[in-house]
This record gives structure tokens, sequence and C-alpha cells, in this order.
């Protein structure tokens, strides 16, 4: 690991400091960035969140965005240089004196001839490199989506989600693992049709402080971080992918693999859990596994794809996320439609039941969504569907079903 990030550091420091290597001009930065608004309409099964029934409302406001400012210059050498900060364009606290606005991502990046390197808050490159099921309904679908709709105690309790949650992914490292904590990436130049990237990131963990270090939320710049922390920490994540076109028919093909070391600290620590399950012993964290494929095939405006993986949770025995997709989607002037399934399997076989509505034992989630796009000008979509959450489980709350129609606006600048 260390010969290979020397490598990476070596190629960059090269490609970037070989004279001539002046900036014809000076980075300057530009806005862009996306706002992503829905109403939805539907129902969610009442579930127990705490030891309180609750009942939802039928319908939803809902709205997430991102400022991103981006800036680069290419040098005489042939290498450009830049940087990206990505801001919240939401309040994430509440209450009149919420001030939680926050810094999504942040990084700097180099590329040339010789391949791209990036370097600070991101996610890993399997994450950035995926293909498997398409969808046409924006800020939803089946990859780590920005919007979701299914109840509190729903969301506590099942665990057949990526990284022992409800939330669906296709790739083998998803924001719930590494996330966006600190990361140094490298990609190769496309050749021949096919990309590898990798991603190492020294630490993390679902909090952060001066404690327990890096955060999987944001970047975390500490000046230390301790051993034996309840945390994991020298995360290899790796991504190929190949594209390539035969005819009139396109092909690309995914797959990648995470791995990550858990440095154990004292039994109960902080990060001693993962998503909503709470080990059974002291030493039931362990190295964290993940890996991913998916595959699309396109013709005629068709679009069909799919993939399958597997997440062991971050926790020893028998306490993985089985995860299977597919959909179709077509594309014809300013329509994209599509209509997919998401899979996701835990047997938790050896953690203990947190509460009664958290119970050891098989859970089952099943995304069923149908939707689709219109764009009305550049940087303007229409959207709307229907999606299906089906749980199953072993409580009321892991069983607890909702269903919305969705519609919506999404802007892109």
């Amino acid at each position: 690991m260390r010969y290979a990030l020397l490598g990476s550091t070596a190629l960059l420091s090269s490609a970037v400091l070989a004279a001539p290597a002046l900036a014809a001009d000076p980075i300057k930065l530009e806005l862009k960035g996306y706002f992503q608004a829905f109403i939805t309409l539907g129902h969610i099964d009442r579930d127990v969140s705490g030891t309180t029934g609750t009942s939802y409302r039928p319908e939803t406001f809902r709205y997430e965005g991102e400022i991103w400012f981006t800036g680069q210059t290419k040098l005489d050498n042939g290498t450009t240089v830049g940087v990206r900060i990505e801001l919240e364009a939401w309040s994430q606290g509440g209450g009149s004196t919420s001030t939680n606005d926050q810094i999504d991502e942040e990084y700097i990046f180099a590329f040339g001839d010789w391949g791209r390197v990036e370097f600070g808050a991101l996610n890993d490159a399997s994450y950035r490199m995926v293909y498997a099921a398409p969808s046409a309904l924006t800020g939803w679908g089946f990859q780590d989506p920005n919007m979701g709709h299914r109840g509190n105690g729903f969301t506590a309790s099942n665990n057949a989600g990526r990284a022992a949650t409800v939330t669906p992914g296709m790739s083998a490292a998803m924001g719930a693992n590494s996330g966006d904590a600190n990361k140094a990436t490298y990609y190769t130049p496309r050749i021949a049709g096919l990309q590898i990237g990798v991603s190492y990131t020294p630490e993390f963990n679902g909090t952060a402080s001066a404690a327990q270090c890096a955060s999987r939320t944001s970047g975390g710049n500490f000046t230390n971080c301790p051993r034996n922390s309840n945390e994991w920490h020298n995360a290899l994540d790796i991504g190929v992918n190949y594209l390539n076109k035969f005819g009139d028919v396109s092909v690309a093909l995914y797959g990648g693999y995470f791995n990550a070391g858990f440095d154990r600290g004292t039994a109960g620590g902080a990060n001693n859990n993962v998503g909503g399950i709470i080990p059974a012993a002291a030493n039931a964290n362990g190295r964290w596994k993940s890996w991913a494929t998916g595959a699309q095939v396109a013709y005629g405006g068709f679009t069909l794809g799919g993939g399958i993986g597997r997440d062991n949770n971050g926790l020893k025995g028998d306490n993985a996320t089985r995860w299977y997709a597919a959909s179709l989607m077509y594309e014809t002037g300013p329509w994209q439609m599509s209509a997919g399934w998401w899979g996701g399997r835990n047997n938790e076989k050896s953690v203990a039941s947190t509460t009664a509505q958290n119970r050891a034992g098989k859970d089952k989630i099943d995304m069923f969504e149908v939707g689709g796009n219109y764009a009305l000008s550049p940087g303007i979509k229409l959207v709307g569907g229907f999606q299906y959450v089906m749980g199953s489980g072993q409580s009321k709350s892991e069983k607890a079903d909702s269903w919305a129609v969705i519609m919506g606006t999404v802007l892109t600048f």
C-alpha cells in the first residue's frame, strides 16, 4: 500500500513540476450545482419509533441541493490542476437558530495523459465508477439516492440495506462506510475502454471528534488520530469499468472491491456499531469487506442493466447484506423512462436485538420503482414516478411497507 501511494504521489509530482509547468491563467472559481424538489403522496405503514407507535401523513414536501465551487487551470506541460468544494444548498438543522449548513465534499485534483489524481474528502473510486441498474427517476433510484419514502421505525429496525441501513446501493464502497472521509485516489487513463481507480482512506467512522478522528460524513482535518479508537482504517478500494461500442450496441461493465481493517479499542466504544446493528459481543466488529459487479447494455434507446454484490457491514459472522438490482430504461428525445427493482437480504445471525422492534433474524427489503423525466430545456427537468418499499422481518417496524407517488422538478446549473 505504501509503495503504491508513493508511486502515485511521485507520478503527480513529476507531471505537475516538470519544466516548464507554468499555468497560462490562475485558477478562477465558477458556480455549478443542482437542486431537486419533490412532492410525494402515498402511505407509510404504522411502525414503532422508540417505544411509541407512529402514524405518518400521506404527503410530504422535500428537497435537496448543492452548490459547487469549481476551478481549474492547465499548465504548459499539459497537466490540469483544480479544486472543487461542494456546499449543501439546504438547511440540515431545525428551528430558527439552526446553523448546520455544511460542506459536503472538498478536494483538489490533477489530470493529464497520465491519468487523474484526487486528494481530499470525497467518495471512493468504486462508488464513482459504478454501472448497474439505471433509473430515470432522478434523485431516487438505487445508487445511494438523495430521497426516500419510509417510516422512522422501519429505518431504525430493518438492516437489509447497505451498511446495515435501509439505503440501497450498487457499488462496492458506499457513503455509509468510508463515505467522504479524507482519501487519495488515482484513476488510470482509459485504454481500449478499460479504466481502473484505486482509493486509500487512512481512517473512517460515523462521527468526527478529537477522540475518534476522521468521519465518513466529512473530511475531518485533525492534527492527530489515536490508535485503538474503535474505527476502521487502511481502507483500500478498487473500481474497474469497461466502456465500448459494438456497432449499434453499447456495453458498460463494472466491478468493485472494498476492504478495511478494524482498529479495536475498548468494548462499547462509540463506533462499535454499524447502522441499526449492535454487536452481540464487544469483538463482533471486524474487517469491512464488500464487493459489487454490474453491467449495462444499450441499443436503440433502451438500456438494460443490473448488478449484484455482498457487504459484510464491518461485522463478523453472518451479518452481511446481499443485494441484487435490475432495471430497464428507455430514452427518446427529451424523454427518459425506467422500471426497476432492488433487493437486500441480511440474515443477522450473530447480533443482539437492540429493541423489541430491532430483533435479530432475517431482514429483507424489496424496492420497486417506475418513473420518468422530461427535459423542458437544458438544466430543467420535470420528474415523476412511483416507488414501493416492501419490508420483511421479525417485528412490526421491520415489516412496515410504504408507497409513494412522486412529482418534482430537478434543476442543474
